[in-house]
């Protein structure tokens, strides 16, 4: 599941009334409240009822692993090697990955750090200059949408996948 839509930040057609019994969205939707878009179904049902501020403290939390620095640089054979620098809790750790992608060379880099995710969807909004990215991330049969944004797609994702990881984290220790 991969999404992507371009939008204005406002002037977001109107569809007019809703019918009895159907979504509406300013009763639901903390991301439609503040954008004009709706969030992807699934992710939806777990924010509603959020304000803005709640929503990015469940789905873009800060924990335990923290983006220093990222570069990524194109290879020769349509391939990109990513460096980062992450925080893991008190640990500093420097890595390196080369995939098919940004968010291939962070996935590697996390798994590697003990940290590992699977991206079962993604969803992403271009809303004027700043990319939106939603992320269903999977470990251990334990599911998370997590919430990202950045100036380009690849910023957006992996700061979607940082907050997933977080998550995934998080909840792999409410589990014990």
């Amino acid at each position: 599941m991969h999404t992507i839509q371009r939008y204005p930040s406002h002037g977001h057609p109107s569809h007019g009334h809703p019918s009895p019994g159907t979504y509406e969205p300013s009763r639901c939707d903390p991301f439609h409240d503040r954008f004009g878009r709706p969030l992807p179904r699934g992710l939806r049902e777990q924010a509603t009822g959020l304000n803005w501020q709640d929503f990015l403290e469940e789905f873009a939390p800060r924990g335990a692993i923290r983006l220093g620095t990222w570069t990524s640089t194109r290879d020769h054979q349509d391939s990109v090697t990513c460096r980062a620098t992450i925080a893991l809790a008190d640990r500093i750790i420097s890595l390196q990955a080369t995939a098919a992608g940004p968010i291939g060379a962070l996935t590697s880099m996390l798994y590697d750090l003990g940290a590992p995710v699977q991206i079962v969807g993604l969803h992403q909004y271009v809303v004027d200059d700043m990319v939106m990215t939603f992320l269903l991330c999977e470990h251990d049969d334990r599911q998370c949408w997590a919430y990202g944004t950045g100036p380009t797609a690849d910023d957006a994702n992996v700061n979607a996948l940082i907050a997933g990881a977080n998550r995934l984290l998080s909840s792999a220790g409410r589990a014990r």
